[in-house]
């Protein structure tokens, strides 16, 4: 009844002390990480640095009244 005791009490230390997520997994979740955060990165550089995107109304850059002018002239 006592070996009994010891190997339960073994096998329930182990278990407590193997963490939940499997070893394989750990090159995966690094991976996805840096693309996250490359993702990420990426996506703020080209929206608070790009000139030309149009993310309000700009009418330095809009072409529309040319565009409608030559259609009007036609």
């Amino acid at each position: 009844m006592r070996a009994a005791q010891l190997l339960l009490n073994a096998a329930k230390k182990k278990a407590s002390t193997t963490p939940g997520i499997p070893l394989e997994l750990t090159p995966l979740f690094i991976a996805m990480g840096v693309a996250v955060c490359s993702g990420t990165w990426f996506t703020y550089r080209h929206l608070a640095h790009d000139k030309t995107l149009r993310l309000y109304k700009n009418p330095d850059i809009s072409k529309l009244d040319e565009v409608l002018k030559q259609e009007n002239e036609k």
